[in-house]
């Protein structure tokens, strides 16, 4: 599964973190409930449509609150392979005391089923820390952690539903199900890859791209970014994003955010990611703040390393303010990687383009 790191989305604390098509018929939606995919899924996710759809970052997930508090994800194993599902707990449970803030899981196993398949339940407890903008500092709530591992053609999916542990049992009946049989987990099932021709995305064929690139943002975005012509532009995420090669998962992602102080500079705002960075990641460490240009405007590139659960991982993050608009330009490759595709990056960076 190719991951892509984002540097100002986190959807769950336990996930980070991606052929032939067939379309999803939009009959076979349950009543009451919303389809949520990512390009390529397997299977199909349904919550009910009061929930806010998420898949941006090419994750497949949906939200109930508006600050994303209580959240559910279905994130398909790649450390998984050759394993059971409960020799994949015991590599799961192990990484969670390492990464997870007074993680607590009772030994409950539930056996259930899920798309059809027998599926292993459980549900653990840990503490979470986030930056919350609002308050502008962070915030420690527990967290409850409903988690449903499930196997199917030889891949190994992850089902979590996440919310402040006083919250969780507010939409636990619909994520389980109810007496009538209605809920997430009962609706959830396996299918033939999905794609979807409302989400077919249209690139400007008269924009003429720099010599040995091509144009990987589409006509709707207020940016024009260029890629190698190697480069496999990622179509599971909503933003714009892609990625080396099949066997390197190497990736750089475009996002955007816009800033809620009007005087704030590159500087002051990476500072606050800093402070995201150093509570999402079990380690980060800036290496280097170097002042560039993009576009024409004065703008920062950092570079700093994460560490998530066992992977280090090396970034370069390069960002300009334009109007309230910071864009963000994020290459992140493991080390071993790292060096060998700069010179590319280095080529996405000097030709970004704000419309």
């Amino acid at each position: 599964m190719r991951r892509t790191i984002k540097a100002i989305l986190i959807l769950c604390i336990a996930t980070l973190m991606l052929v032939s098509f067939a379309a999803c018929a939009q009959s076979d939606v349950p009543d009451g409930y919303q389809l949520i995919a990512c390009e390529g899924d397997e299977f199909r996710l349904y919550v009910p449509t009061q929930w806010i759809k998420n898949t941006t970052s090419g994750i497949t997930s949906a939200y109930y609150t508006s600050d994303g508090e209580m959240a559910i994800t279905v994130t398909k194993a790649d450390d998984a392979e050759g394993l059971t599902l409960e020799e994949y707990w015991t590599v799961c449970d192990e990484n969670h005391k390492t990464e997870l803030e007074e993680y607590s899981y009772d030994g409950n196993l539930k056996k259930i089923v899920m798309g059809g398949k027998a599926a292993h339940q459980r549900t653990f407890t840990a503490k979470v820390t986030r930056y919350n903008e609002t308050e502008n500092k962070n915030v420690t709530l527990e967290y409850k952690f409903l988690q449903v591992m499930v196997q199917n053609n030889g891949e190994t999916y992850i089902l979590n539903y996440s919310a402040p542990t006083d919250q969780f049992d507010l939409q636990l009946e619909v994520v389980v199900g109810s007496a009538d049989g209605a809920g997430v987990i009962p609706y959830f099932k396996f299918a033939e890859a999905y794609t979807s021709e409302d989400n077919k995305k249209e690139y400007d064929e008269n924009v003429v791209a720099p010599e040995g690139m091509k144009l990987a943002s589409t006509d709707e975005r207020p940016y024009r970014f260029f890629i190698p012509k190697s480069w496999k532009i990622n179509n599971r995420t909503d933003s714009t994003a892609a990625y080396a090669s099949d066997s390197d998962s190497s990736n750089v992602n475009v996002g955007m955010y816009m800033s809620s102080y009007a005087t704030e500079t590159v500087a002051d705002h990476f500072k606050r990611l800093e402070e995201s960075y150093k509570t999402t990641f079990s380690s980060y460490t800036l290496i280097s703040d170097e002042e560039i240009t993009m576009d024409g405007i004065s703008a920062h590139k950092y570079t700093y390393t994460v560490v998530s659960g066992a992977q280090e991982y090396k970034l370069v993050q390069a960002i300009v303010r334009k109007g309230e608009m910071f864009y963000y330009v994020t290459y992140t490759a493991t080390p071993e990687n790292f060096e060998k595709h700069l010179s590319d990056v280095e080529k996405m960076i000097e030709n970004f383009d704000i419309r």
